[in-house]
């Protein structure tokens, strides 16, 4: 399971993303915390602007930046959180675009009061903005509103409520990219107990039926007091211990694995007469230190024996295993029922050994069945580095 994890796991950055959990920190209270800090930063970084830039007084600077706050912040909570949830959130484009026009000219008639109301209770005398409060302290309704000058304040407008629209917009991203992500690693985890869940099916399933036929040949090995039969006994031991102990790993040595095959394909040829076609080719030279997953092999091999050797004329089982250059080589071949479709080889069992190369080898393996009509192929190629 922790190697699967591993291969899995992206980026440390999104790592951390993936890990922190933002809907429990991100609550109520927080959220307004940082409401509050975004309009105050803004807020206080407009009036060092405005006192040290401008030159304009104290009391100039603190009117201007509540005139700021005022038209933005209104502009902004309207938007987000009213215009918007009911338009483009029901895929209402072209109304999301006329709402957001009407956002641009209530922000500029806030901004004509707002200014107003400061040319009355404040005196200006900074020129710039004297001449600004001067022209709406007899600016009429009527052209405040006119096309002509929302087209004229639309540049100003967005150079006003840029910073904040774009704080939210990059949250939002932020926000929609943490739930993606998490949704997409719950997927990924929910795949992999699944795929656990299979390998221990499966495990179940084959051992008694391998179990079964053993025990068949053992009880024909003691009628006759074979002399083979504690030799029997000993390697179904040892296979037993590795399917149900040692196989639980991820991934366990390439020996072992290669002996637990060994002593599968010996057992099952007790089943068939010493001239039957069986033949497992496995160079063991270049094993030293390497693991591999466990049962990656093993459905093809049973289903050989299952599938295999219909035919008493020319009924055939081939394997070939090497490594070579630490790539894991393995094909196997057997005569088949042409009736028998290539859905029917395997089931879960494939579909389980696909998963799992997949997760634990991405970009290192080659699997490639082919049902051939009176044979079946399989070739696998796993980069064990």
């Amino acid at each position: 399971m922790d190697t699967i994890k591993t291969n899995i796991a992206r980026k440390p950055f999104l790592e951390r993303i993936a890990n922190f959990d933002l809907e429990k920190y991100y609550t109520a209270k927080i959220r307004i915390v940082c409401h509050l800090l975004m309009w105050l930063i803004f807020t206080f970084l407009l009036q060092i602007n405005l006192l040290f830039e401008a030159t304009l007084p104290l009391n100039n600077t603190f009117a201007f930046a509540a005139r700021s706050l005022i038209c933005n912040a209104t502009v902004f909570y309207l938007f987000f959180y009213v215009l918007l949830p009911l338009t483009l959130f029901k895929n209402r484009v072209i109304s999301a675009f006329f709402f957001f026009l009407i956002c641009i000219i209530i922000w500029i008639i806030l901004n004509h009061y707002c200014l107003v109301f400061i040319g009355k209770h404040f005196i200006v005398e900074a020129p710039y903005y004297k001449q600004g409060i001067d022209s709406n302290m007899h600016e009429n309704f009527a052209r405040l509103v006119s096309p002509r000058n929302i087209l004229a304040g639309l540049v100003p407008v967005f150079y006003s409520i840029s910073p904040f629209f774009f704080t939210k917009i990059v949250f939002d991203i932020y926000h929609f990219y943490f739930k993606m992500f998490k949704l997409e690693r719950k997927a990924i985890n929910l795949e992999v107990e699944k795929l656990i869940l299979e390998k221990k099916f499966l495990k179940a399933q084959l051992n008694p039926h391998f179990l079964f036929n053993t025990l068949n040949n053992l009880y024909g090995l003691a009628l006759r007091r074979d002399h083979e039969t504690p030799k029997v006994i000993t390697q179904l031991s040892e296979m037993m211990r590795y399917s149900l102990y040692e196989s639980d790993a991820e991934k366990v040595p390439v020996a072992k694995e290669l002996q637990y095959l060994k002593n599968y394909v010996m057992l099952e040829k007790m089943r068939y007469k010493n001239n039957t076609d069986i033949v497992c080719n496995i160079n063991e030279s270049q094993i030293d230190n390497l693991t591999i997953a466990p049962l990656l092999t093993f459905i093809f091999v049973e289903n050989s024996f299952k599938y295999g050797l219909k035919s008493k004329k020319e009924g055939f089982l081939k394997i070939n295993i090497s490594i070579v250059e630490k790539k894991f080589f393995f094909t196997i071949m057997n005569d088949k029922d042409e009736k028998n479709k290539q859905q029917e080889f395997g089931g879960i069992g494939q579909v389980n050994v696909r998963k799992r190369l997949q997760l634990l080898y991405p970009g290192k393996h080659e699997l490639k069945i082919e049902d051939r009509g009176k044979t079946f192929f399989v070739e696998m190629t796993i980069n064990l580095e």
